[in-house]
């Protein structure tokens, strides 16, 4: 803000500034007026676009703000789930220590079968 303006300083003033129109800067004709309006139509649309993107850049500085809010909400989420898996590891592992201590050699069927999928030899039982 300049200090010699005589501007409301509850008002921001804008970047760009125009200094007030004189006399000597009141147009006298009508092209003059149509360049005037031209010019005056230009830098409303550029205030415009500058307004726009400094809205958008404030939508996603909240935004991001909200997110840092629910941190501790996605942290406890994310506690939950992990004790989840480890609780998954834990059956799993102990499934797979009881399957071998049970009987040893049981569990030994071609890699790619799935369990309960022996197939048996004999009569009746040859694929086609």
């Amino acid at each position: 803000m300049n200090s010699t303006s005589d501007h409301d300083p509850s008002t921001p003033e804008p970047a760009d500034e125009h200094p007030p129109l004189t006399e000597e800067d009141v147009p006298r004709s009508l092209e003059e007026i149509d360049a005037a309006l031209v010019r005056l139509m230009a830098e409303t649309e550029a205030t415009v676009n500058r307004l726009r993107a400094e809205l958008a850049e404030r939508r996603q500085h909240e935004a991001q703000h909200a997110e840092i809010e629910r941190l501790e909400h996605h942290l406890a989420e994310a506690t939950v789930n992990w004790s989840k898996v480890k609780e998954f590891f834990e059956e799993v592992l102990r499934e797979l220590t009881g399957r071998q201590a049970a009987a040893p050699g049981e569990d030994e069927r071609p890699l790619g079968r799935p369990a309960g999928d022996e197939r048996r030899s004999g009569p009746g039982t040859e694929e086609r």
